[in-house]
């Protein structure tokens, strides 16, 4: 079964990668690092210490360091990537069978709110739910949010709504000024192209992100395979430069992905798409808003050749950014 964006993979040198994308060459798992061994680590996972990656670049820095061979020059990209030879994978974890597993036998409160979050989302087949990062690898603590998988764009779709209808009737909380600012000072560590006051006001109108039982939870997006329609290398992209343009939302259905997937229309007609590497921009614009997009243009080639912006080039994406400045909704 081929890894899809939000499972994990666990190396024979014990590192733990977040994997990135849907496609992949036929020899690796493109896949991120998020946790390596070290004594020094706060989180415990097969009796030992983890510690997360901070960054993006610091991932890069600490693999060239100490595990060269998990990075490879991508000739799709023109660029290195993070990635997991298929021999050196010890263990891939699925969310669907994270969640199953914790529903068998909820045995902490953590694990019960998990449970019961299922429960809210009954409408929701048992094997189109799951639960991933932390929680799906053993690391979290009580203290940990809950980022709850669902596959399949209707599906979705469905989650968005009995969410938003949990938090009216109160099944479910609403984040507070505090928890969204708390939220914004994480995605926004040093500097901010957002005030507060926009990042409010476009997460509010996403409702993919809530509180139960005083747990930050998120509803993440995973493309069922039927949905997935491309192959690696069946494209290729060439980063050139920082563009800043005005265009309008012509398709939002991959708003909620990885990454998240706006079709355009810009001054430049050439402009299809617009694609956000950072949660921050998912789900940002709706279809037949204008929004304002900072990013690097890229050239993709293919069947089809036509030129894309990419916001979230590093995780911060501190000069990069996706506004809405004329929305609909």
């Amino acid at each position: 079964m081929q890894p899809r964006i939000r499972d994990f993979i666990e190396t024979k040198d014990g590192l733990i990668f977040a994997v990135v994308t849907y496609y992949h060459p036929k020899d690796r798992y493109i896949a991120f690092l998020r946790y390596y061994p070290s004594d020094q680590g706060s989180r415990v996972h097969k009796n030992k210490k983890y510690s997360k990656v901070a960054s993006t670049q610091e991932s890069f820095i600490f693999l060239k360091k100490h595990y060269p061979q998990y990075l490879f020059f991508s000739d799709v990209t023109g660029s290195y990537l993070q990635s997991v030879p298929l021999n050196m994978v010890s263990k891939i974890y699925f969310p669907w069978i994270g969640l199953k597993k914790v529903s068998e036998n909820p045995a902490t409160p953590y694990e019960k709110k998990i449970f019961r979050l299922s429960q809210i989302f009954s409408e929701i087949p048992e094997n189109k739910k799951g639960i991933t990062g932390s929680a799906l690898l053993g690391l979290h603590t009580e203290m940990s949010d809950i980022d709850f998988v669902i596959y399949g764009l209707d599906n979705f779709q469905k989650a968005r709504r009995i969410l938003r209808d949990s938090i009216k009737e109160g099944t479910l909380s609403n984040l507070s000024r505090k928890h969204w600012t708390k939220s914004f000072k994480k995605r926004f560590p040093h500097k901010s192209p957002l005030s507060l006051a926009e990042f409010i006001w476009h997460e509010k109108r996403k409702w993919h992100k809530g509180i139960i039982d005083e747990t930050i939870f998120d509803i993440l997006l995973v493309r069922n395979y039927k949905e997935i329609h491309e192959q690696y290398s069946q494209k290729k992209f060439r980063r050139k430069y920082k563009v800043t343009l005005t265009c309008t939302v012509v398709d939002s259905s991959l708003a909620f992905d990885y990454p998240a997937i706006f079709k355009v229309e810009c001054s430049d007609p050439l402009i299809k798409e617009v694609y956000s590497y950072t949660h921050t921009y998912v789900g940002q614009a709706f279809e037949g808003e204008k929004i304002k997009v900072r990013g690097y243009l890229e050239e993709v080639q293919g069947n089809e050749s036509y030129k894309r912006i990419v916001v979230g080039t590093s995780r911060e994406a501190e000069d990069e950014y996706i506004k809405v400045i004329k929305p609909v909704r």
